[in-house]
């Protein structure tokens, strides 16, 4: 089913339902909810992302010359940004930070110009920037259809991406080759992305949970599943709204 028509009946039924006045709570305890919280929620400041190649000891090793941020800017990508007082200890530091619209293009030109070696020329898959994570509660594919946005921007595809087909949709997993360039932030239709790309360290503490969450999303029953997805995720989803000219092509 095309996404459009299937937001067309989705946005129909709701309608009917609250005309009836009989509310989306009408299968409602059919099953015992057993979907795990998600863990995305409790990181709602990020660390740190650094661009493409940089090393464990980047902070100590930049200068703040500003030169990988011109060369960037100069290509027309406007992906590396600096840290303010507020971000960091050290003002200053190059980031990418606005990946809904600047994501990385892993082009590697700013390795190229770094006169420290904080920054080293690497081959595009051994990028580590972060890890992107999917929001199973926010995602299209995860609710009812079937959208392949983020799995087609990113530079790397199926090294990167997994899929877990149901009746539910196609249900993208991100693996950890994952670059953490953010493209799959910027294509994804869903109002305000349902991708984060986290810095390491916080993907580290935050890994176990997050496979649990998705483990008990994937072994939920039928009404279990049609409750999380009609009475708590459509309803978000709604809410955000759907930027369909961000959507892959």
């Amino acid at each position: 089913m095309r996404r459009r028509n299937f937001l067309k009946i989705v946005f129909y039924s709701l309608g009917l339902i609250a005309f009836s006045g009989i509310g989306l709570s009408f299968r409602a305890g059919r099953g015992k909810n057993t979907v795990l919280p998600s863990p995305l929620g409790e990181f709602t400041e990020d660390g740190l992302i650094h661009p493409p190649g940089a090393v464990d000891d980047f902070v100590s090793k930049c200068i703040s010359c500003g030169v990988c941020g011109d060369v960037c800017r100069q290509l027309g990508y406007s992906a590396i940004r600096f840290t303010g007082l507020k971000n960091s200890q050290s003002s200053g530091v190059p980031i990418v930070d606005d990946m809904r619209d600047h994501p990385c293009t892993l082009c590697m030109e700013c390795t190229k110009v770094c006169p420290t070696g904080a920054l080293i020329e690497v081959p595009k898959e051994k990028v580590r920037m972060g890890i992107a994570l999917i929001d199973f509660s926010l995602c299209l594919g995860w609710n009812g259809d079937v959208c392949l946005s983020c799995s087609k921007a990113c530079p790397l595809g199926m090294k990167v991406f997994e899929f877990y087909n149901s009746e539910w949709g196609n249900q993208p997993y991100i693996n950890e080759n994952c670059t953490g360039c953010g493209y799959c932030v910027k294509f994804c239709p869903v109002g305000g992305s349902a991708i984060r790309v986290f810095d390491l360290n916080s993907y580290k503490r935050l890994k176990d949970r997050y496979i649990q969450w998705f483990k008990s999303i994937l072994t939920m029953s039928d009404d279990e599943r049609y409750d999380l997805v009609y009475t708590q995720n459509l309803p978000k989803i709604l809410e955000r709204g759907k930027e369909f000219e961000r959507e892959y092509q």
